[in-house]
């Protein structure tokens, strides 16, 4: 028996003792994720996977075992082996979700537009200035100064979980100055190491407010 089999299943059985939503059930699954977190048998990312698309499954993962503890049961193997075997069907969503999201959207991703029924790239992004003549404001002045403005605080109240600072308004503005991920943790209270965090919460966010973004600067 691994040395982390034993703490980790007393964890899993003690948050099972107490009543659903009860604080003594909530204490018992933050010290068996932190727990698990620590010990080093959590399945890792293979090269090849998305590093969002390992947190994403990981999230689902960690609210899985917070709603289903009570379905574990320790004659059928160690706590780790079901929380494994979890990651790795929620890996195969999160992973099928991505692949039919399409291309990474960015606000500097090649604008599309149609022709005879087929889609053909621009040359343009959102962030191009497309007002060489100086008669219009440029594409990327549209954007800043909507994401600027945040009349109705959208883009404020997308932020990284558990940081606010952290939020799409700052970082896309951070990003538009032309700084470095690196730059945008830092500059958000986050470590540097942090950036890829940083980064996917960006494309994630470009992907949601997409739709938004489009129909702002198409009026």
């Amino acid at each position: 028996m691994d040395k982390w089999d034993e703490p980790l299943q007393e964890l899993a059985l003690e948050a099972q003792r107490h009543p659903s939503k009860s604080p003594g059930r909530r204490l018992a699954l933050t010290l068996l994720i932190q727990a698990v977190q620590q010990s080093g048998k959590l399945s890792r990312r293979k090269p090849d996977c998305p590093q969002e698309v390992y947190d994403e499954a990981l999230q689902e993962v960690w609210l899985y075992v917070c709603r289903k503890i009570d379905i574990y049961h320790p004659e059928k193997g160690p706590v780790i082996h079901w929380i494994n075997f979890v990651l790795k069907k929620r890996l195969i969503d999160a992973n099928k979700r991505h692949n039919k999201s399409g291309k990474e959207h960015s606000l500097d991703v090649p604008l599309s537009f149609s022709q005879s029924g087929n889609d053909h790239q621009s040359g343009m992004t959102y962030l191009d200035n497309v007002s060489r003549s100086d008669k219009n404001l440029s594409l990327s002045q549209l954007v800043r100064q909507f994401i600027e403005e945040d009349s109705d605080s959208l883009f404020v109240k997308r932020h990284i979980r558990g940081n606010p600072r952290a939020n799409f308004r700052k970082i896309a503005i951070l990003y538009l100055d032309g700084n470095t991920w690196k730059e945008i943790a830092i500059a958000v209270g986050l470590k540097p190491e942090q950036e890829s965090t940083v980064q996917s919460f960006y494309s994630r966010s470009c992907r949601y407010f997409a739709e938004t973004l489009k129909k702002y600067v198409q009026t």
